[in-house]
């Protein structure tokens, strides 16, 4: 009968769902580059192997200070005049080389500032990936950008994917920032595990509960989730949309995975970006990076502190490679666009910035205060 059939395509798909987790999973815990042999432990946090080194991405790469001592491998990419600062939270099965060309790819879309953060036992950051651990990276991240950026918070936008959407959730639901995008997030890792191995789950210790923190965020939010996601269902994001109480936009593209780029289609990401945030947006306030923050720096060569789980004195370039430079480096004029003195850029008043506060922010071109695009082709 047609009921049968259906139910037995019902669970073809479902047995199929598990077989793709199962697969991945097996790959995570073969393939990890985790520092823990705890298998769990590698399945939540399969770090790849790095795909760069500490001499990769000169004038990009930073070593930002954390309060216990260690340092936080940043790629940092600035913008000419760019209002906001993107903070990017990377997926669980990449690292700063792997998304770097997504990061540069939208900093010149979204003509953005980007600094992208680097978890623990990931590239070329010593030390195990937890919870914990992670949430200190993404601490520290948030306090460069603040206090050695001196970046306001009403300028920063946090930008979080699969793993990512964990450290970027506590963040929003911290600090009142410009906005957040959250790709394929889920509402936690256990219940994760449970749709897909049912009881096993009790095995997994329950980590990022976005689900506890959303009504908590009081900034713009994007949320962006494919259809064909079998990692992370669809659900996930539609379940944290409907708990945010702030302005919001959810876009289901009807033939989005898990891993599907996020740039190949227009209607997935950069349109829903800059017709909700408004941007591109501008400043022309000075960026400064004190040169500590380069690896094989002077001062950043006497400042380092030996690490808990390794030290960066053995991956820095040789002392006779180390810049001497003690100034800050100015990013203010990094890409040479013109700007004709009779062009003001948007944000501009008779040559004035407009003021930077919450309320300003997606002014511009203000969409409804609850959108949706649950199926965009």
């Amino acid at each position: 009968s047609s009921a049968s059939c259906r139910r037995l395509g019902r669970g073809t798909q479902a047995l199929a769902a598990v077989a793709h987790f199962v697969s991945a999973a097996m790959w995570a815990l073969l393939n990890s580059n985790s520092a823990s042999w705890n298998p769990v432990e590698r399945l939540v946090f399969p770090a790849p192997r790095p795909s760069y080194d500490i001499t990769s991405y000169p004038g990009e790469l930073l070593l930002i200070p954390r309060g216990d001592g260690n340092k936080v491998p940043c790629t940092f990419l600035p913008f000419r005049h760019a209002r906001f600062l993107v903070l990017y939270f990377h997926a669980n099965a990449e690292d700063l080389g792997s998304c770097y060309t997504f990061c540069k790819t939208m900093r010149d879309l979204f003509q953005v500032h980007v600094l992208a953060v680097e978890y623990p036992g990931y590239g070329v950051c010593p030390g195990r990936a937890t919870e914990a651990a992670i949430m200190e990276n993404a601490e520290a991240a948030m306090r460069f950008a603040t206090e050695v950026l001196k970046w306001p918070c009403e300028d920063i936008k946090l930008f979080g994917r699969s793993l990512g959407t964990g450290p970027c959730v506590r963040l929003a639901s911290t600090y009142d920032v410009a906005g957040v995008i959250l790709v394929s997030p889920f509402t936690s890792i256990q219940t994760l595990f449970r749709e897909q191995v049912g009881s096993f789950a009790d095995m997994v210790v329950d980590r990022f509960r976005n689900i506890d923190l959303m009504p908590e965020i009081c900034s713009p939010t994007l949320i962006i989730h494919g259809q064909q996601d079998t990692l992370t269902p669809m659900a996930h994001g539609k379940e944290l949309y409907d708990l945010l109480t702030t302005r919001k936009m959810l876009v289901c593209p009807a033939a989005m995975g898990h891993n599907t780029s996020l740039l190949k289609d227009i209607n997935v990401l950069v349109l829903p970006m800059t017709q909700f945030f408004s941007l591109p947006d501008y400043s022309f306030d000075e960026l400064e990076v004190p040169e500590w923050c380069f690896p094989g720096s002077e001062d950043h060569a006497q400042s380092t502190a030996p690490a808990q789980d390794g030290d960066f004195a053995t991956l820095r370039k040789p002392a006779e490679a180390a810049s001497t430079l003690t100034t800050p480096r100015l990013f203010s004029s990094c890409y040479n666009i013109p700007a004709p003195e009779e062009t003001l850029p948007p944000g501009c008043r008779d040559g004035k910035l407009r003021p930077t506060t919450r309320m300003d922010v997606g002014l511009a071109r203000p969409p409804p205060v609850e959108a949706k695009a649950v199926a965009s082709n």
